[in-house]
């Protein structure tokens, strides 16, 4: 295996997570938050396609930001294929909460091995956090706060000239854009904006490719980006090929609610300061295997147990309960996620998009549409359980698109 940055000893790999998701610290500086394209170059467009996808493209992007309160997740990927065949990775996923008055926020790292949990507070003026079995605090604002999640929270808009190509489609009530990056204006965007490791300090570095996805719902808001980027460096003298990603997912926006409790307060009060961290301290040994498998199902059973504390049952569902009269269950078997509250079921089937109460009211996402019967309030919490599930995939570094497709393409086999 080459050295390529992931490919340091444990230690300095755990190291360089915690300065990395530390704003105050001046080891890994962040990257400009806009690339390096000439500010007064003229629009130039090559086909007429392109300008009128544009227009409409642009018409979305002017009123689709996201309100403070949202939940996000993010995900961020490189792999690296050597001149030997081997192949490097590095992953993060990770969950941020933010409401008016705190921001919650977890993140998982792992590379080829190597693992970091991350579990952070924000009341406001300080985020403590949670490394491994580290806890430490460090003050700082609210835009820091959202840099330590790797993955930039605010989707960006291209310029037209910067694009080679602009396709749309509709996916269900969503209208998704694919924007393909002139292969010279992919190389400044990443360079300037995604790319966190610094690949432009190594030798022979370029940037050959660059697709953004932006997907919309029904009232035109933005719900999601993911980037992609084919890139190549040389290291130690061979070539390695680079494969970069990110994804960017919002969820409960306007909805989302965070808070401390007392009891986690007086907790905070035992954290140090980032500066005064017992660097010995900083080990993996105790977290349990959190590597992703070989399928989103098989990944999503995994983490449900070692992140989210589900239990195995005999019938082989995997339930969570929350107190004496609300629970979670997932059900592989007939793809199945269910909210139970006392004697009240609702549940919602991912492989078809569908969700339901009883008899009194189904839900077809993908058409948009409802039984007659359905009543407004019904419906509303049957619209909520399927957020909730999608919540569950997001701490688990999952989206419904990941179980939905994989259920999809067992089924056409």
């Amino acid at each position: 295996m080459y050295n390529m940055p992931m490919q340091r000893n444990r230690t300095a790999v755990l190291l360089t997570a915690l300065m990395i998701v530390t704003a105050g610290c001046t080891t890994a500086p962040a990257p400009s938050t806009e690339p390096a394209v000439p500010e007064n170059e003229p629009v130039q467009t090559e086909d007429a396609s392109v300008s009128d996808a544009y227009a409409s493209y642009h018409a979305l992007m002017e009123k689709a930001g996201v309100e403070g309160n949202y939940t996000a997740g993010v995900q961020r990927t490189y792999e690296m294929r050597y001149e030997d065949g081997s192949l490097g990775t590095y992953d993060l996923d990770g969950v941020i909460a933010e409401d008016d008055d705190c921001i919650h926020l977890t993140q998982h790292i792992y590379s080829d091995g190597i693992q970091a949990d991350i579990e952070g507070w924000y009341d406001g003026s300080r985020l403590y956090m949670t490394y491994n079995t580290v806890d430490y605090y460090e003050d700082m604002d609210r835009n820091a706060v959202r840099d330590v999640m790797l993955v930039k929270l605010d989707p960006y808009e291209p310029k037209e000239s910067d694009l080679a190509s602009v396709k749309s489609k509709t996916q269900g009530t969503d209208t998704v854009y694919t924007l393909n990056l002139k292969p010279e204006k992919a190389k400044a965007l990443f360079s300037g904006r995604y790319d966190i490791y610094g690949l432009n300090a190594y030798e022979n570095y370029d940037v050959q490719s660059g697709i953004i996805t932006q997907t919309f719902d029904e009232s035109g808001r933005l719900t999601g980006e993911e980037t992609a980027f084919q890139c190549s460096v040389t290291s130690n003298g061979s070539p390695v090929e680079i494969s970069a990603m990110t994804n960017l997912g919002y969820l409960n926006i306007g909805e989302t609610d965070v808070s401390i409790t007392p009891e986690q307060k007086q907790a905070f009060a035992a954290f140090v300061n980032y500066q005064d961290i017992d660097t010995d301290a900083i080990s993996d040994a105790d977290i349990t295997s959190d590597d992703p498998e070989d399928t989103a199902e098989a990944t999503f059973r995994k983490r449900l147990v070692n992140r989210l504390g589900y239990q195995l049952q005999e019938d082989g569902t995997y339930l969570a309960e929350f107190n004496e009269t609300e629970s979670y269950r997932v059900d592989f078997e007939h793809s199945l996620f269910t909210y139970s509250n006392r004697t009240s079921h609702y549940v919602y089937n991912w492989k078809g998009d569908q969700g339901g109460f009883e008899d009194s009211c189904s839900i077809d996402f993908r058409k948009g549409t409802r039984t007659s019967s359905c009543e407004d309030s019904t419906a509303e919490q049957i619209e909520a359980v399927r957020k909730y599930f999608a919540m569950e995939l997001y701490y688990c570094g999952l989206s419904l698109d990941d179980l939905a497709g994989e259920a999809s393409q067992s089924t056409a086999s």
